[in-house]
Order: C-alpha cells, then sequence, then structure tokens
C-alpha cells in the first residue's frame, strides 16, 4: 500500500509518520525546582513580531537559572488513531543559543544571557500499535519538531516558599488563636532584591475581591521588614498578626511589597493568599 498522505506512508507491514504530521506527536517537558521556577508570560504583546507565530508555546524563566528539560511524545488525534506504546529512539534540544543537547531523560539547561530564545525539539519515535483505516500495525514517527520561544529575564524574584502559623501561648495553641506566621521567603531570579517590607491583611469578602483590603478589618493589617536577597538565598519573616477564631475562615493576603520597587518575573508570585 502506498502513502495515505505526505507526510503518513504504510509499507512493509507498518506505518511511517514524518516531518508535519510527525510534529503533532512531539512536545517538551519542563519542570521547576525550589530555586528555579518556569513562568508563563504576562503579557503576549511584548512578545517581538518575528516571534509571534510562537506564542503559544512560550514561557520565562530567569537568567541563570538551571530548569530540567525533556523532550517527549504525546498521542495525537490525527489520521493515525489509538497509537499506543510510543517510545523516543532519539531526542535532540537545542536551545537557541548554541547549546544542544541528545536524549531523551531530563536533562538541564542554563542561559548566560537575557534575552529572547527557541527551543527545538526534534525527536524520532517508535510505538506498537497505530490504527489506520481498519488496521493495527506498528510503526515510527520520523523527524518530529516542535519550537518554544522562551524569554530569559535578568532581575530580582521573591517568593513566597513556605508559611507557618505560631501561638505564644498554650492557651491560644488550643484555641487555635494565631499570634504569628513565619514565612519563607527565597529570591530566585538572578539579582539581588532589595529590601523591603511584608504585608499580610484580611480579604474583602467576594469573588471579584481578590487582593482587596477589607475595610471592615483593616486594623489587622500588620507588616514585617524583609531585607535584601542575592540570587538562590532565602529567609524566614517572623510577622505577628491576629487572626481570631471567628475570622479563621476569611482568605488572607499575603504581599511582598517589593512588587512595587522591582521588575519582579511573576507578580502573581509576590501574592499568597490562604484561608
Amino acid at each position: 500500500m502506498g502513502a495515505v498522505s505526505a507526510d503518513i506512508y504504510i509499507g512493509n507491514g507498518d506505518i511511517e509518520i514524518s516531518n508535519s504530521d510527525a510534529d503533532a506527536y512531539t512536545d517538551l517537558s519542563a519542570k521547576s525546582t525550589t530555586k528555579a521556577k518556569i513562568y508563563s508570560l504576562e503579557s503576549k504583546k511584548k512578545i517581538p513580531t518575528k516571534y509571534k507565530k510562537y506564542e503559544n508555546y512560550t514561557f520565562k524563566v530567569a537568567k541563570g537559572s538551571k530548569i530540567y528539560y525533556k523532550a517527549i511524545t504525546r498521542s495525537s488525534n490525527g489520521v493515525v488513531t489509538n497509537i499506543s506504546g510510543l517510545k523516543i529512539k532519539k531526542a535532540t534540544v537545542s536551545f537557541g543559543d548554541g547549546t544542544k543537547k541528545i536524549g531523551n531523560k531530563w536533562i538541564s539547561h542554563k542561559y548566560k544571557k537575557f534575552g529572547w530564545y527557541l527551543i527545538k525539539v526534534n525527536l524520532n519515535a517508535t510505538f506498537t500499535k497505530g490504527y489506520l483505516y481498519g488496521m493495527d500495525l506498528p510503526g515510527n514517527v520520523v523527524n518530529g519538531t516542535r519550537i518554544y520561544l522562551v524569554y530569559v529575564e535578568n532581575n530580582p524574584q521573591l517568593s513566597i516558599s513556605k508559611v507557618t502559623s505560631g501561638y505564644n501561648t498554650i492557651t491560644n495553641y488550643k484555641k487555635k488563636n494565631i499570634d504569628y506566621l513565619d514565612i519563607k521567603v527565597i529570591n530566585i531570579g538572578s539579582k539581588t532584591s532589595k529590601a523591603t517590607k511584608i504585608k499580610i491583611w484580611y480579604q474583602k469578602p467576594g469573588a471579584k475581591n481578590f487582593g482587596k483590603v477589607y475595610s471592615k478589618l483593616k486594623k489587622y493589617t500588620a507588616s514585617a521588614k524583609l531585607k535584601a536577597l542575592k540570587p538562590g538565598k532565602s529567609t524566614t519573616v517572623r510577622i505577628f498578626f491576629k487572626i481570631p477564631k471567628k475570622y479563621l475562615k476569611l482568605v488572607k493576603n499575603i504581599r511582598l511589597d517589593s512588587l512595587y520597587r522591582v521588575r519582579e518575573i511573576s507578580r502573581a508570585n509576590t501574592l499568597y493568599s490562604f484561608k
């Protein structure tokens, strides 16, 4: 039997999916660590015109952050259906800065300069069974490609990594009347942050009031000083904050005041909400 399409061919008892059809089976997985995180691009308006076609495959990292990547395969809803047993034979990831790594395991990479980069994933894979025109056949994915756009930013990035509550007396502990919170903050950016403050307050009830101070309980707003942090360094700040039991179910917000002082990699990471 001959070709089903220009990029799908049946012959010798198997299926070959190549080029543009193979692209549908190709992807890139990336994962964050405690000190190196991946962010979505907050505004697609910042993408240079020449990169606009990649805006649906865009993310952001900090310069010097060790991010882990892996080429992966995925089943597609294309002409060949019910694909099973997909396995990568060879994968190449090019990071756009002259670095190219080959392998189908997790690989790490750090960008040394800020700016825009294209990450190109290319792979060949096999599958044990794919359904096409009434036949279940093994096959190959040849020359599958996926391109991602990454922006490497060169700024501080303060992030709240842990919040624990504390009590000054046994009575308050039993009544769950919190006396203070210990807030761990880490700088996962590429530059030293400025000294700033942490603020905590009750949020105004209602779905539309995310991050807004509840004026009725404004007297409970509190703050604490946060020292400057070098990249990769963390500190724990204790902030005394009255949380009466009757208000336990209300949302509380902790904000890093640096939102207004430095350009953040991710503004969302400066606000932490909890009940």
